[in-house]
């Protein structure tokens, strides 16, 4: 008997050992809180170089269109120019031939022709009226076109001037923009380096826990064989709850209700999204606004909050501390010393071990493996 005491105890003292602390921690600590400060510095610093990104190619896409649309106006200009350089030339000629003709002896609308044809002096009058206006018209055309040509070659002067001046400020800009996207850059490879090493730190902590809970398994076994040994001499202790902690059910309890397994489905969805405290999707959660998304996508209204999702749990009589109880679709638990007054952290159960979380900031929503160890606090269907 004294053999199989001392043989706990040291598989309890290697079990504290290993033990930084047990998982998943509260929502507003961190596995290490000096490199997740780093982790979420970094972030904020590159959404910072972000949206600054953002605004540098709008504004950037905007000269690009101001200097596209004035390039068009000269397109449209040139075009409208070469067209009244045709006119022009019909109508000058158009008036050279109308001012030859006018001195043919031959032709109707000649000076002689217009003296000798005219019957009394006043058709004489007219006809030379008539032959004047005819000319001037031509000549008024021929001017009206010049004029309206120059007005366009001014115009192509000022846009060609405009356009040199877009030109500089685009390329101005796609400097600036280039110089934010080497930031973001810099920042993205440096923001992933340290989250990278968070990772790691979180899978070093990850295998310490799975050391910590086969040393508490190994535990459990010597305190049954030494329970096995005494017989029924602890029979009188039963009844009542040990800890004290009135929101716990029954401990003996197998049935964990009838969660829905399809949840578990809608829960994997989200793994890869970040973590956001106080949010609830559909991009961001916190862990239990994870689950009251979830819930939410099957029909069922969950309150966001661990606390109040663990008294559901708890009210319906569905709560169970083996993991070989649990069903798919199941919130599992974690509180400050495994009480469930003091609920910190919610997942649901995906089955095989495993659980789907909101972690924490830099982790986000991921998969992990479930310890049932130091903090945990049972888990059941809500519904």
């Amino acid at each position: 008997m004294h053999s199989k005491h001392t043989s706990r105890a040291l598989t309890l003292l290697v079990s504290a050992a290993l033990a930084l602390g047990t998982f998943p921690v509260s929502a507003l600590a961190t596995p290490s809180s000096e490199l997740q400060a780093q982790v979420n510095e970094a972030y904020s610093t590159l959404t910072q170089y972000a949206n600054e990104l953002e605004s540098a190619s709008n504004e950037l896409y905007q000269l690009q269109q101001d200097l596209e649309s004035t390039q068009h106006e000269i397109a449209q200009t040139e075009d409208d120019i070469a067209e009244l350089e045709v006119k022009l030339e019909e109508g000058q000629e158009k008036l050279s031939e109308r001012l030859a003709e006018s001195y043919k002896q031959d032709t109707s609308s000649s000076p002689l022709s217009v003296i000798v044809g005219a019957s009394d002096f006043e058709e004489l009058v007219t006809r030379f009226y008539y032959a004047n206006r005819m000319i001037d018209y031509d000549s008024e055309l021929v001017e009206e076109v010049k004029s309206t040509r120059e007005e366009l070659q001014q115009r192509r002067e000022d846009l060609a001037e405009q356009e040199a001046e877009q030109q500089q400020l685009v390329e101005e800009q796609e400097q600036k923009t280039a110089e934010i996207q080497a930031k973001v850059s810099e920042q993205q490879a440096y923001y992933e380096g340290l989250d990278s090493e968070l990772q790691q730190q979180l899978a070093e902590e990850e295998a310490r826990r799975a050391a910590e809970e086969a040393a508490r398994q190994e535990a459990e076994q010597a305190d049954r064989e030494e329970q096995g040994n005494n017989g029924d001499s602890n029979t009188d202790n039963s009844g009542g709850n040990s800890n004290g902690d009135s929101n716990n059910n029954d401990s003996s309890n197998t049935d964990s209700g009838n969660a829905p397994s399809s949840v578990v489905d809608i829960a994997l969805a989200q793994v890869g999204k970040g973590y956001v405290f106080a949010t609830a999707g559909p991009n961001t959660f916190d862990c239990s606004g994870l689950v009251t998304y979830c819930y939410g996508q099957m029909g069922i209204s969950i309150t966001h909050s661990s606390q109040a999702q663990y008294n559901i749990v708890a009210g319906k009589g569905h709560l169970v501390y083996s993991t070989s109880y649990l069903s798919p679709g199941d919130l599992v638990f974690w509180g400050h010393g495994g009480s469930g007054s003091a609920i910190y952290h919610v997942g649901i159960y995906i089955g095989g071990g495993q659980y789907v979380h909101a972690s924490s900031p830099g982790v986000g929503v991921v998969v992990s493996t479930l310890y049932t160890g130091g903090n945990f606090a049972g888990g059941g269907s809500p519904v």
